[in-house]
């Protein structure tokens, strides 16, 4: 299947990093006000774009909201969202996962 670069940015909405946060985590706003919170929004979106914690805690702003994030890693955020809910849907269904890990055990 070929995907036309007119129709490829329709797959995902980007998504902003507190709301990726809350999604991975599955937050609410009194979880969001707990402490060290920030910091481990701060681990996820390390490890999800490849960006140092001490780039995010001095350039992206000071709270969940990280405001002054690149707008370009709101679609990494995105992608990284579905493979969320992939894992999540797996979860679920064991004929899914099994697909899953046979598809990883052949890019391994």
């Amino acid at each position: 299947m070929t995907i036309r670069s007119r129709n490829r940015g329709k797959f995902a909405k980007p998504v902003k990093p507190r709301e990726f946060c809350r999604l991975w985590f599955g937050a609410d706003e009194a979880m969001e006000n707990t402490r060290g919170y920030r910091a481990e929004c701060v681990r996820l979106l390390s490890r999800v774009l490849g960006v140092r914690p001490e780039t995010i805690n001095s350039k992206w702003g000071e709270g969940i909201d990280f405001e002054k994030m690149p707008e370009q890693y709101e679609k990494t955020l995105a992608y990284a969202n579905c493979v969320r809910e992939m894992a999540d849907a797996a979860g679920k269904d064991p004929a899914l996962a099994e697909i899953i890990i046979e598809r990883i055990k052949r890019l391994s």
